[in-house]
């Protein structure tokens, strides 16, 4: 059998703004929220399999152009949340709905749709999607687990792939709707194939000093299951750390932090914006050509370990 992993989007929530004349906004290039899906062919090259991780706005463009998921291809087997943010979930009306509609229309008898998420981010999905939720069997995990715990691996049967979440902080995510904090609705996932590991490690906020300096046993396991992966997907909101200061996710300077104690083959940056260092700033409204060649520069200067990158919606990678 064979896996591929292939991106739908890696924006950041305000992908474009009104009235924003920043090269970002102003470029024709489609953009979509951060989402990747892992896709199992058979021998045969036919598609038996389909878990997508996020699903907020243009994932489903992404999907429906991708050409793996064309014909008798057209199946969602799994929805992973990492959290309950709309731009990771607020697609799931339309992916939902119409995976019933189709269903239904060709006489499928298709099940409910497998959603797994944190509990916190369980009681948001059901106060937003309450009608989505009644067509999905729903498998949520406790959000008690502190960051840099591994949490149960999902139940999924496909031959030679685990997926394990993670506990990651994200300041704005973790409560529920009973306002309660903290509770860690947000989680990272570990895939493992029988020949390589990719780690898709967003939302997070710069908090996560876990990843560089774990303290407790809990994060030194964490941190060795994350660690030498083959492909690291990982948030890089910003390009400048902000000094003193937690913010909701990490930067670049992070992201350095992260490889240089983690040492992927491949870091590859997601949920990108061109905002939030502010005008006149590097980052501000940049595309992600301009992203990528000042990240190289600086990969190479550091010698970090690996290569950097910035993926485009519709690649694809060899799990």
């Amino acid at each position: 059998m064979k896996h591929l992993l292939s991106i739908n989007g890696l924006d950041g929530p305000l992908a474009r703004i009104l009235g924003c004349d920043c090269g970002r906004c102003t470029s024709p290039t489609r953009q979509a929220h951060t989402s990747a899906s892992l896709i199992s062919q058979n021998d045969q090259g036919e598609t038996v399999h389909h878990i997508l991780f996020d699903a907020g706005l243009g994932v489903s463009e992404s999907l429906l152009a991708n050409p793996h998921l064309q014909g008798s291809g057209a199946r969602l087997d799994w929805l992973c949340l990492t959290h309950w943010h709309p731009d990771h979930t607020a697609g799931m009306n339309q992916l939902i709905v119409s995976r019933n509609v189709n269903g239904k229309r060709n006489k499928l008898n298709l099940p409910p749709l497998p959603l797994w998420c944190r509990s916190g981010t369980a009681e948001w999905v059901q106060k937003h999607h309450d009608f989505e939720i009644g067509l999905c069997d729903l498998h949520p995990i406790g959000d008690n687990e502190p960051p840099g715990t591994l949490l149960p691996s999902l139940p999924i049967l496909l031959p030679d792939v685990t997926i394990t979440p993670v506990t990651v902080a994200h300041l704005n995510a973790d409560h529920g709707v009973d306002g309660r904090q903290p509770r860690y609705c947000c989680a990272a996932f570990v895939i493992e194939t029988a020949v390589t590991k990719t780690i898709l490690l967003w939302d997070l906020d710069s908090s996560n000093e876990w990843l560089v300096q774990p303290e407790t046993e809990a994060q030194e396991t964490a941190v060795t299951h994350l660690s030498h992966a083959d492909y690291l997907f990982v948030d890089t909101a910003f390009w400048q750390a902000k000094p003193h200061k937690t913010t909701s996710h990490p930067s670049f300077s992070n992201v350095q932090r992260y490889a240089a104690s983690l040492r992927p083959r491949h870091t590859f940056l997601m949920h990108l914006s061109g905002h939030p260092d502010g005008r006149g700033n590097p980052g501000w409204g940049w595309e992600n050509g301009r992203w990528q060649t000042e990240a190289r520069q600086v990969w190479q200067t550091k010698n970090l370990p690996g290569q950097v990158h910035v993926p485009a919606i519709g690649d694809s990678f060899c799990l």
